[in-house]
């Protein structure tokens, strides 16, 4: 099946196809897909682990990341009220799970609602947390498509570039997030210039593709208002206008 969100240039059933070794699913390098972007939104955003509970407490850690997630969602329900239809996810622990669980939600009672998975490379979830990794089976399971960036099982992350071992991976991945998107939703906080995160951002204002952007001071703001209950979250949410971040605040 080829979905009217992606383009299959080279379709072939052969010994080159590669498959997830988390569910055995089939995975598209980025050479044999054309992603249809005109409807084609990505996300990028902090892992799980980086994230700083409300006011320091980790008591407040399980309310900060579901503050998180809520926000998160009301993004999605801005872009797909603005008619976009399709999520890329890069499939990290933290905010790209929790984008693509978003999506898969909606895929539920939404006909019109696609995701796409885009892994950096093959091996990119051995460090995951058990919680981590089956959510990402989930998320495999049920995602319109699997497309990575490196798929030589051999590649890992290296902060040097060798036979096995490649310091872009990310950087690649991210870039062909952006590139097949026309626009944003990223978790990033304004004073960080040297995360991926902010990379990925500045990449996408260079080509001139919208960014909808809110950090964890953002979140914090949120919580003082509505206090730590999911209704009130959710209430102070339903309304809130999304927009474009400014250029000068990654620049």
């Amino acid at each position: 099946m080829c979905l009217q969100i992606l383009r299959i240039i080279y379709a072939e059933w052969s010994d080159t196809m590669v498959f997830s070794n988390t569910t055995g699913m089939a995975v598209y390098t980025e050479n044999e897909v054309c992603i249809l972007k005109d409807k084609a939104f990505c996300v990028t955003g902090h892992r799980e682990k980086l994230i700083e509970p409300y006011k320091g407490n980790p008591e407040n850690f399980d309310i900060t990341c579901t503050a998180i997630k809520m926000m998160l969602d009301r993004y999605i329900s801005g872009l797909m009220d603005e008619g976009y239809t399709t999520m890329l996810s890069g499939l990290a622990e933290g905010f790209d799970l929790w984008a693509a669980e978003c999506m898969l939600k909606r895929k539920r009672y939404m006909e019109n609602c696609h995701l796409i998975g885009v892994m950096p490379f093959m091996r990119h979830s051995n460090g995951f947390s058990r919680k981590n990794k089956e959510l990402l089976r989930v998320v495999e399971r049920y995602a319109d498509y699997l497309v990575t960036t490196c798929d030589d099982f051999r590649v890992e992350y290296g902060r040097k570039l060798t036979a096995v071992t490649n310091p872009d991976l990310y950087r690649k991945r991210n870039y062909f997030l952006v590139d097949s998107s026309t626009a944003v939703i990223a978790f990033c906080n304004k004073d960080e210039f040297r995360s991926g995160t902010s990379q990925t951002i500045r990449y996408a204002m260079r080509q001139g593709i919208p960014v909808y952007c809110f950090g964890i001071g953002d979140v914090y703001e949120l919580l003082d208002k509505t206090g730590l209950m999911k209704g009130d979250i959710y209430n102070e949410l339903l309304n809130r206008k999304i927009e474009p971040c400014s250029r000068d605040m990654f620049f």
